[in-house]
């Protein structure tokens, strides 16, 4: 029975010594474990990232085309969606959960606002109620309310 305990505490010793050499490395070493322990980390955050939904923003430069029965996706808190107007005309517009968030964008020839055009969602309301903007012109809405909303053509 002594044979066993001293074998064990044998074996116990030389783990723990090899436990203490490990911190007993040359700084040149050290640097590279902490530089790989580094690189750990951002591996993990690139994992933690991949698995963060994806946004349904619409990228302005993608905007659909806006049209009667069109409607974005729903959009979170400080998601964009965007919608191009090509055609002359007026786009009634509301927000399908909440029906009271209605606007218009008047296109007409000449309008003095060409080429991008920002509008809020705040306090389940658009920034604008009315917007005139120029044939071409991507209209871009970003959502700063704690629910979603969304686009929707009348």
């Amino acid at each position: 029975m002594n044979r066993r305990w001293g074998a064990l505490i044998v074996g116990g010793v030389l783990v723990l010594g090899a436990c203490g050499q490990e911190d007993a490395q040359p700084a040149e070493d050290t640097d590279v474990a902490d530089h790989e322990m580094d690189k750990g980390d951002h591996d993990a955050d690139d994992a933690a990232k991949e698995d963060e939904p994806e946004s349904s923003s619409i990228d302005p430069a993608d905007a659909p085309e806006a049209a009667s029965g069109t409607a974005s996706p729903l959009i979170a808190k400080g998601e964009i969606t965007s919608f191009v107007f090509s055609e002359a005309g007026e786009f009634p517009l509301h927000c399908d959960p909440h029906p009271t968030m209605t606007m218009t964008v008047i296109v007409e020839d000449g309008a003095s606002s060409s080429g991008e055009a920002a509008v809020e969602m705040a306090d389940l309301a658009f920034s604008e109620s009315e917007l005139t903007v120029a044939p071409g012109t991507v209209v871009t809405w970003t959502n700063q309310d704690e629910v979603e909303h969304n686009v929707s053509f009348d």
